[in-house]
């Protein structure tokens, strides 16, 4: 069965990249959002986030309940 996750640039890696450790390392951040800026389904897994009130990064954007994190 093939699945968006599967085009992402993400698939893989460890996902506390995308959560814990994304909010602790300012190196990681900036990593994994050049990562989500290239990949070819960021906005189909940002869309997903929001709509799931999903946590973590999503697409680029760091989501909490959903909400983008300022």
């Amino acid at each position: 069965m093939h699945r968006w996750k599967d085009e992402g640039e993400c698939l893989g890696l460890d996902t506390n990249l995308f959560f814990d450790k994304y909010e602790e390392d300012h190196s990681i951040a900036k990593t994994v959002d050049k990562l989500c800026q290239g990949c070819a389904v960021n906005k189909l897994c940002f869309s997903v986030g929001v709509s799931n009130k999903e946590w973590g990064v999503h697409g680029g954007v760091y989501l909490k309940d959903g909400n983008i994190d300022k």
